[in-house]
């Protein structure tokens, strides 16, 4: 019978129900600012036929620990990388100003694909990382987060 030709997907997925509570799942950023949030391993034979498809998505929620009257909105950035066996091959440098309301709390889903052309051969390690750049007077949580790898062998 032999393996499937066709392609074939590894994946890391993270179901986070409170994204502000580390003991459900949750990543504090500002404790761990630079983390790996999701990694898979794919094992390439064939490099030049090979494509990896990447999609990734990170849950950010962000919870003001200070209400200040004269200040209504606040700034945060959070560095969003796909890596390769240590080695950046994509970023989104998410800054966004959020509204404090009620409890201070906004949530962010950044999403982005990525193909990887002719990876190296043997085992390669895809990281999606999370580093929190800035957060004025806000906890910044890395919540539900997935990396998918959907390997395609031409």
């Amino acid at each position: 019978m032999g393996l499937n030709k066709g392609p074939f997907v590894v994946a890391q997925s993270f179901s986070v129900e409170d994204p502000y509570d580390v003991d459900a799942g949750a990543i504090d950023l500002n404790v761990m600012p630079q983390t790996v949030v999701a990694t898979v391993d794919v094992c390439v034979n064939k490099p030049t036929k090979t494509q990896v498809s990447l999609d990734s998505m990170v849950q950010i929620a962000v919870m003001s620990s200070v209400r200040i009257s004269s200040l209504p909105s606040q700034t945060f950035e959070v560095l969003i990388e796909i890596l390769r066996n240590g080695k950046v091959l994509a970023t989104i440098n998410d800054e966004m100003d959020y509204e404090i309301a009620g409890e201070g709390r906004h949530t962010n889903f950044p999403n982005f694909p990525l193909v990887d052309n002719n990876p190296s051969a043997g085992i390669n390690t895809y990281d999606l990382r999370c580093t929190l750049v800035s957060g004025m007077s806000a906890s910044v949580f890395a919540a539900s987060r997935s990396l998918k790898a959907t390997v395609f062998t031409l």
